[in-house]
């Protein structure tokens, strides 16, 4: 199966999660596939209240689901890491998902960042690969995975591994939103002018070029994008996309 295929087929198992559980071991699955050896998949705030035994936690405000050593969790939480983490402080500071091995382009790593990633590396989480998820009014979080000793990190999978968090942190939401028991929201529906211009959004267009493509005023696309953001109530076109692809209005193929 094509790195496309195990994407898309991520993309329909996650629509049907309806527990933690699920999430977590849907998450394992496809770690392993990527070729990593551990994820994690959380909200960046303090999870000591929770204590330790913290494997697919879902509260009505924050995920937190890992399969990291127990260990290292325990020390992660004890200590309260989650506050000085290099990694989780990085992806604070970036839109699109980087390398381990990138933090000092988005953060100044001091002392105590180079001494928590050597406590990382003794704990058998030795390098990885981490997708932001800043949502303009939600908590920041982030997708991580990551390898163990002796295991080059996966770099020709980051593409993947970048779409696979992407949609993961997605379907953690919806997880969220269920414990809340809000009502259900009414499916959102697009024109097909609408999916049209997601999909070239997708492909990296501008608004001028779309138009160009489609035969349309460039005001009129920008229009189309900002209705399609308002329905989904989202603030950015990246978020549209994923939002359009996550519930099937945007079949995976119209990327490419």
């Amino acid at each position: 199966m094509s790195k496309l295929q195990d994407v898309q087929a991520f993309i329909d198992l996650s629509r049907g999660v309806r527990t933690p559980h699920d999430l977590h071991c849907l998450m394992q699955d496809i770690t392993r596939e990527m070729d990593f050896d551990h994820f994690a998949l959380v909200h960046h705030v303090d999870l000591r209240p929770m204590g330790t035994m913290v494997e697919h936690v879902v509260t009505e405000d924050f995920v937190a689901l890992s399969d990291y050593p127990q260990a290292w969790v325990d020390q992660y939480i004890n200590d309260d890491i989650v506050s000085n983490d290099p990694i989780l402080l990085a992806a604070q500071r970036s839109a699109v998902g980087f390398g381990w091995d990138q933090v000092g382009e988005f953060i100044t790593v001091t002392a105590a960042h180079r001494e928590l990633t050597e406590r990382t590396r003794q704990a058998g989480i030795v390098d990885g690969f981490t997708v932001p998820a800043n949502v303009p009014g939600e908590l920041n979080g982030s997708c991580n995975f990551a390898v163990g000793p002796g295991h080059d990190v996966p770099r020709a999978n980051f593409p993947m591994a970048q779409l696979v968090g992407s949609f993961a942190f997605q379907a953690a939401r919806t997880l969220v939103t269920a414990m809340r028991r809000l009502p259900d929201r009414m499916p959102v529906k697009l024109t097909q002018r609408q999916l049209e211009c997601i999909a070239l959004v997708a492909r990296g267009k501008s608004d001028w070029e779309i138009a160009k493509i489609l035969g349309l005023s460039q005001s009129t696309v920008t229009t189309y994008i900002q209705t399609a953001r308002e329905r989904y109530d989202v603030s950015t076109r990246i978020q549209v996309v994923l939002r359009a692809l996550y519930d099937g209005s945007l079949p995976f193929s119209e990327l490419f």
